[in-house]
């Protein structure tokens, strides 16, 4: 922004009086209205055409029309200026706490559109606080926030949780040949597959290097068809069947994983299902990789 937008603005905020920059809106706001008065006193002074009597019957109507006038020209800026103290509390609010605003954004004025603004910008920004930057996926902290609450709801009997931990097989080997933007593609490719193949409900998050946390809810009458995390790998083993990840050369690299899968049971924690599901896939890989080990 050029500085000679902010001329008269940079003028005015140096004032030693009023300090706060609402008091210099009214103070410029009040100034401005008694300007006509002003003048009129003066004319009425000075050249003293009309008689005492005259003189306070015409101020009789424009001494109170002033102050009227005044009054409520102060309070629509009050209520004009409204707009930037709600967006610059939202601000410190998200900053302090975390706690996301809920600006009208319906204006089309100006001030509407710095509330608008200042809400577009929270929101984006707390979306990205919340994904993972290679693969647009849950980041940690966010996955950990989701999965408590669907332990919570695990709880109230909203259904049958499942969790698993996956991770590429090999992937350090690639990393060493190929270089880590190589790597970073093969993380991409497979977060990908991950959540498209994810049904409507169900979640992906990365939780950390090339471990994935995926987390799934089976109804009642779909139990006798395998577990609902089982049917979802396997969609995911076939996808990367199909889709393997392109290295350094337009080289294909088929991709494999293991996992470690538990089911959540009365009494379990978030941090309980995450050890469950780890020390599954500890097996797994121990096992020879490319499969996926249950904890229960």
């Amino acid at each position: 922004m050029g500085e000679d937008e902010l001329r008269l603005y940079r003028a005015l905020s140096r004032a030693p009086f009023p300090k706060s920059y609402l008091g210099k809106v009214f103070l410029a706001a009040f100034l401005g209205t008694h300007v006509p008065l002003l003048a009129l006193l003066a004319y009425l002074v000075r050249f003293r055409r009309f008689g005492l009597r005259a003189s306070l019957r015409i101020l009789s109507v424009t001494v109170p029309a002033t102050l009227g006038g005044t009054a409520a020209t102060l309070w629509a800026i009050h209520a004009l200026s409204e707009p930037v103290g709600l967006a610059s509390r939202a601000l410190r609010r998200y900053l302090d706490s975390g706690e996301l605003p809920d600006l009208p954004t319906g204006y089309t004025d100006r001030a509407g559109r710095l509330m608008a603004d200042v809400q577009y910008a929270i929101e984006r920004l707390d979306e990205l606080a919340s994904r993972d930057h290679l693969t647009g996926l849950h980041n940690r902290r966010a996955a950990q926030e989701r999965l408590a609450g669907d332990v919570a709801r695990a709880r109230r009997g909203g259904g049958t949780l499942e969790l698993a931990l996956v991770d590429l097989d090999e992937l350090k080997s690639v990393n060493d040949q190929y270089g880590h933007h190589a790597g970073d593609a093969c993380l991409i490719r497979f977060a990908e597959v991950l959540e498209r193949n994810v049904r409507e409900g169900d979640w992906v998050g990365r939780w950390g290097g090339d471990e994935f946390l995926v987390v799934t809810w089976q109804a009642e009458e779909e139990e006798g068809e395998g577990t609902a995390v089982g049917r979802l790998l396997g969609r995911v083993a076939n996808d990367l069947d199909d889709n393997p990840a392109v290295l350094p050369g337009d080289e294909g690299a088929p991709l494999t994983f293991s996992g470690g899968a538990c089911r959540w049971h009365p009494g379990d924690e978030p941090v309980g299902l995450i050890s469950k599901a780890d020390g599954a896939l500890y097996r797994a890989k121990a096992e020879g990789k490319n499969t996926v080990v249950r904890a229960d």
